[in-house]
């Protein structure tokens, strides 16, 4: 439970765990790493180990707001392939 501030605003999570990217976004577990290595959707912020992965919520609340337009902000360039 998230406790309101001093100003009355509720504060936005900094991260988020897998669960709540799925709920977010409605992607499985499986769904979601296939994206993450295609650069389709945002990588994990923290990684310790197999069992902590955290979003940062930014990124998150960024891509599901307009996916495409994160995919093509973020998307690989290829500057200097030959």
């Amino acid at each position: 439970m998230e406790v309101p501030n001093r100003s009355g605003a509720t504060p936005q999570r900094a991260l988020y765990t897998y669960a709540e990217v799925a709920h977010i976004c409605g992607f499985s577990r499986s769904q979601l790493f296939a994206l993450v290595r295609r650069q389709k959707f945002p990588a994990p912020a923290v990684r310790l180990g197999t069992r902590f992965t955290r979003w940062s919520s930014a990124d998150v609340d960024e891509w599901a707001r307009d996916p495409q337009g994160w995919i093509d902000r973020n998307a690989p360039t290829t500057e200097g392939a030959a």
